[in-house]
């Protein structure tokens, strides 16, 4: 494996302290859950929601996360679980708020499990904002979202039939700061960036809030959805909000080196919306140093296509056509690199000083490059 080199790495780089997965069911009963009488159930170790007699379902209603007496409110987390569906739709809500202390109603973000292809977008549950279909990255600002690129083709998605109708699916939604993104059986499906500014009735961007499973309303015995290792991990760090390092455009905002040509911009192959890659063809000596002023404590996370490593066997998240999820979590002078979601020691650092750089020596491309600052410890 041909190793990336850098002028000047950190200090040293190494897996910072990082917190782990904690469950949210006990596979007996729903302690911990908060849910409307009748509607939800244990059974075999699973969690059912659904009428007892197949009878219909007045509305939507939730299976609320709790802690202790109250909601369970989470800010910067990974929520993962396994689901399996009837004929209809189901989803998890997460930073979402209940609509009233006496009902099951939430209103927030929701990934949206459509029991079929398209499973895994974003939707607004009772808020405003855009919603995002399976495979875009999108930047919303004042209600209005603006796809900016793709974390998957959905073509390539569809073909690989990344969701499996009538059996168990894995979901992870990941959040820090405005940045959400959604996992459907490991494969990057939704990159969302909200920029809207929060209101105190929590109509618009939320920050934080509930986690919750929704059983759709309506008629038959279709009307079900069940839920399984369900697992939550509350990030110690405090992000802030997420600033895209690569215009889709030009390499500004960025310093390469006098005279070097290693760089470009460049469109996407068979892509006519004008999506733009960051490409190095391997002949440079110097990285690409991004020129902004940034903080010592960040997360960059990009899309990376390259030869120079190989995804692992037991990685979390899947690689897409290619392209796989380079995340460097930086802090205290220590960097910890994640490729496609698995602690890698052997992938280096994309920083050189001190700075985010990407290296100039190998052939690769980028996309979707995106830091997310790491906030001071109130």
């Amino acid at each position: 494996m041909r190793t990336l080199c850098f002028l000047v790495l950190l200090a040293a780089t190494c897996a910072a302290d990082e917190p782990t997965f904690r469950p949210l069911f006990n596979g007996k009963d729903l302690s911990g859950w908060d849910a409307e009488p009748g509607l939800w159930r244990v059974k075999d170790g699973v969690i059912e929601g659904g009428h007892p007699d197949g009878g219909p379902i007045a509305g939507s209603t939730w299976l609320i996360l709790r802690d202790g007496n109250a909601d369970a409110v989470v800010r910067d987390f990974h929520f993962r679980c396994e689901f399996r569906m009837g004929e209809f739709n189901s989803g998890v809500q997460y930073r979402s708020t209940r609509l009233h202390p006496k009902t099951f109603n939430v209103g927030g973000y929701q990934a949206d499990f459509l029991n079929g292809l398209g499973t895994g977008g974003l939707y607004h549950q009772s808020h405003s904002g855009p919603n995002v279909g399976v495979g875009e990255s999108v930047v919303s600002e004042k209600g209005k979202g603006v796809t900016v690129g793709q974390v998957a083709d959905i073509r390539w998605l569809y073909a690989r039939k990344y969701y499996e109708k009538g059996e168990w699916n894995r979901c992870d939604v990941v959040c820090r700061g405005n940045h959400l993104t959604h996992f459907i059986n490991g494969y990057p499906v939704v990159e969302y960036i909200d920029r809207d500014e929060a209101t105190p009735d929590r109509k618009r961007r939320n920050d934080d809030g509930v986690i919750a499973l929704q059983l759709h309303g309506g008629k038959g015995t279709d009307m079900r959805v069940s839920f399984r290792e369900l697992h939550l991990k509350t990030y110690t760090d405090r992000f802030g909000d997420a600033v895209r390092v690569f215009n889709g455009a030009d390499l500004d905002g960025w310093k390469a080196p006098a005279g070097e040509k290693a760089w470009a911009a460049k469109p996407a192959e068979k892509d006519k919306t004008g999506r733009v890659r960051l490409v190095c063809d391997g002949s440079g000596k110097q990285p690409l140093v991004l020129a902004a002023e940034h903080g010592p404590a960040f997360l960059f996370r990009c899309q990376v296509r390259t030869d120079a490593w190989k995804p692992g066997e037991k990685a979390p998240f899947r690689g897409v056509d290619g392209w796989n999820l380079l995340e460097v979590t930086v802090r205290g002078g220590k960097a910890a690199v994640e490729y496609n979601g698995e602690p890698r020691k052997d992938v280096p650092a994309p920083l050189a000083g001190g700075k985010l750089a990407l290296p100039g020596d190998a052939a690769a491309e980028y996309r979707n490059l995106v830091l997310i600052p790491i906030l001071p410890a109130k």
